[in-house]
């Protein structure tokens, strides 16, 4: 019998005090704090109460809070009276990392230099070029024959990963994962001791992720947390094989909009709608027509909040060509980038299929 997929509970259902945010996901509430003090240059503490080193998130002590309620307010009025209920206007959009917004232009402004897009000529990499740029459908075959063609990526019924990466305040841990088409993960990895040691055997130290269908599982020294809605189809395209093979199947639509450039190198941007409906946009390496960017947007009532992936150093493997170094960038000021860096990719193995279980 099929798993149905658990349904996520609203932020008022699990948390206290929630005047602003009703009806939000659950998955969303942590994001959209990150990106509200990352929009600020704010902390937790700055708007929280913090009790015994710990945020009282429920407490209403602090004006900032309050000040902050109405701020959203005043964005979701904006969004719905003049952005037809789009999370067009944030934080982000005054703020620009700062606690008050800047009303006036900083002087001297900058002179404009000859042949700028003020100019009268529109810019080779401008949307306005459109006849210059393929098709989406010319650019993903392209992408389908640099990392192997398609008769090398259907013959892929799973891969074991082993490596490194870093966490998020940059230390490098042992890294491995599993996966199986077409719906399920598996990834481990332990955090070191105090002194910097390997602490496994330790379940307070141990992280793991799992997919398994419609169904997943964050298991932290926390305890475990059940994935759903949104956050789990999330949670599957941070995995390896499902973020990078099969594109066409994970999009509903999909078009060309500019060219841009990612380390001197010209890329096609993708501008695409999943099927769950979320927006993504992927970028496209002109040259050798490998997948170089993802950049997902998180909609919710207050932002659409980026998660932005980097693929570098790709590799053969069984006749396709993988990346071995993965970088997840977040909207968190608390946290650096995590980088995964593959030593060891190997497809069609034997996989131990107890890994996918609840943890």
């Amino acid at each position: 019998m099929a798993q149905s997929a658990p349904t996520e509970k609203t932020v008022e259902r699990v948390f206290k005090n929630i005047k602003v945010l009703n009806g939000m996901p659950q998955s969303q509430l942590y994001p959209t704090m990150r990106f509200m003090a990352a929009s600020l240059g704010f902390q937790c503490g700055s708007c929280h109460v913090i009790k015994n080193g710990f945020v009282d998130a429920s407490v209403d002590d602090k004006p900032e809070k309050r000040t902050a309620r109405d701020m959203i307010r005043m964005v979701l009025d904006i969004n719905k009276n003049f952005a037809e209920g789009n999370p067009t206007v944030s934080c982000y959009t005054c703020h620009r990392g700062q606690r008050t917004p800047q009303g006036v232009p900083v002087l001297p402004l900058t002179v404009p230099s000859p042949g700028s897009p003020s100019g009268s000529s529109a810019s080779p990499t401008s949307p306005d070029s459109k006849r210059q740029l393929p098709s989406a459908a010319d650019v993903l075959n392209k992408y389908l024959v640099a990392i192997g063609g398609k008769a090398a990526t259907d013959r892929i019924t799973n891969c074991v990963v082993k490596g490194t990466t870093t966490t998020a305040i940059g230390q490098v841990v042992a890294y491995e994962a599993e996966q199986v088409t077409p719906d399920k993960g598996h990834e481990a990895f332990a955090l070191p001791d105090a002194t910097g040691r390997p602490c496994a055997g330790d379940s307070r130290c141990e992280y793991a992720r799992v997919i398994n269908g419609r169904q997943g599982w964050l298991k932290s020294g926390a305890g475990v947390q059940e994935l759903a809605g949104e956050q789990l189809g999330d949670q599957k395209l941070s995995f390896l094989l499902f973020m990078i093979l099969k594109l066409k199947d994970q999009y509903s639509s999909m078009r060309v909009s500019s060219q841009d450039k990612i380390d001197g190198r010209d890329v096609y941007v993708l501008s695409a709608i999943r099927f769950d409906n979320k927006r993504e946009r992927l970028y496209f390496d002109v040259e050798n027509g490998l997948l170089r960017r993802r950049i997902s947007y998180m909609s919710t009532i207050v932002a659409a909040i980026p998660q932005q992936t980097d693929f570098e150093d790709y590799r053969e493997v069984e006749d396709l060509k993988l990346p071995f170094m993965i970088t997840v960038s977040s909207v968190d000021r608390g946290s650096l980038p995590i980088t995964r860096k593959f030593a060891e990719i190997k497809v069609n193995v034997r996989v131990n299929q107890s890994k996918f279980d609840r943890p």
